[in-house]
């Protein structure tokens, strides 16, 4: 069950991170949102088969966490420098 809602809110704050991230490299505009929300949509499902390919429900949770994190550090230094 734990392993579940790491694939399902993980995953989900993991695609989320990346698709701001990814609409913060691309800049300001509709487009950019676009593209960053479809790419972040397309890394929801490796993320959900990565929480389940895991060896253990601790280390999904890590990554995905971990991930999303960087990401958003990430994005606040890509914003401050823009």
């Amino acid at each position: 069950m734990n392993r579940i809602a790491a694939a399902i809110l993980g995953g989900y704050l993991f695609a989320s991170s990346a698709a701001v991230l990814l609409s913060a490299f691309n800049g300001p505009g509709s487009d950019a949102m676009l593209g960053g929300a479809l790419l972040g949509l397309a890394l929801y499902a490796p993320a959900i088969i990565w929480a389940f390919v895991t060896g253990t429900t601790r280390r999904a949770w890590a990554g995905l966490l971990g991930t999303s994190f960087a990401f958003a550090v990430l994005t606040a230094v890509v914003g401050a420098s823009s």
